[in-house]
């Protein structure tokens, strides 16, 4: 097994550990990944990361806004199930079902618990770490953000940073499902990623053990605004935020 590059962060007194996987990140180069220097700007932010460079203090700051918080609110939950159902219709998102290749890893996870006798269900860090190590496609797991925005600093954490060709995917595990209440973290994260690193394709993703759902960030500020406009929904936080990215 490659050696993974760590380092443990506590943000608001939750602990975020960082890892690369650098031996992975490396092997793109000699893949079909369309631009390299994406690549080298990444690696570069990922360094930094593992040297602890990043302004903890921000992260630390009580009433700074957090991606986390960008959540659907106020909408019954069978108005949201059907506007889903549009958009994978649509083919706005991709349906991954149970046998797509993370649920499987999350399944994985699950069934070396029970064999185990472990009784707790498991969480993000093994979770994360063991698609890491496995999947080759895999960077870096709880990898921190953070970027200015007029006179605010917003902050978060990325569970997983994908490589596939040369497109860049932003990972978000989601045991709980409803995806769709997520998606404006979700997506937020692609698109303050993207505007970081000036990457040129970028999807999203949010999966659990049953299921998972893939999108373009871009959709945050087309179609789901347009929803949420639709059902007067004006609480919409992440807006100021991203919808000039």
């Amino acid at each position: 097994m490659k050696m993974l590059k760590t380092k443990v962060y506590i943000h608001r007194k939750i602990p975020y550990a960082f890892n690369w996987n650098e031996y992975n990140h490396s092997q793109k180069f000699s893949q079909l990944f369309g631009n390299h220097q994406e690549i080298k700007r990444m690696s570069a932010y990922l360094e930094k990361i593992h040297h602890g460079d990043i302004p903890n203090y921000l992260f630390n700051e009580v009433n700074s806004p957090r991606v986390s918080q960008f959540k659907v609110k106020g909408i019954r939950h069978a108005f949201l199930s059907s506007f889903s159902k549009k958009l994978i219709r649509q083919g706005a998102i991709s349906y991954l079902d149970s046998n797509s290749k993370l649920p499987l890893y999350v399944q994985k996870v699950y069934n070396t618990y029970r064999k185990n006798g472990i009784t707790r269900v498991p969480g993000h860090e093994p979770v994360l770490k063991n698609i890491l190590i496995k999947d080759t496609n895999s960077i870096a797991i709880e990898v921190p953000i953070w970027k200015k925005f007029g006179e605010y600093f917003i902050t978060g954490h990325i569970d997983l940073i994908q490589i596939v060709n040369d497109t860049v995917k932003v990972v978000d595990y989601k045991p709980e499902g409803n995806f769709i209440v997520s998606l404006p973290q979700v997506a937020s994260y692609g698109l303050i990623i993207k505007s970081i690193l000036n990457l040129s394709k970028i999807t999203c993703v949010s999966f659990n053990k049953k299921e998972g759902w893939e999108f373009n960030p871009e959709i945050l500020n087309t179609k789901v605004r347009a929803f949420l406009e639709l059902h007067r929904i004006n609480e919409r936080p992440w807006e100021k935020f991203i919808e000039n990215l």
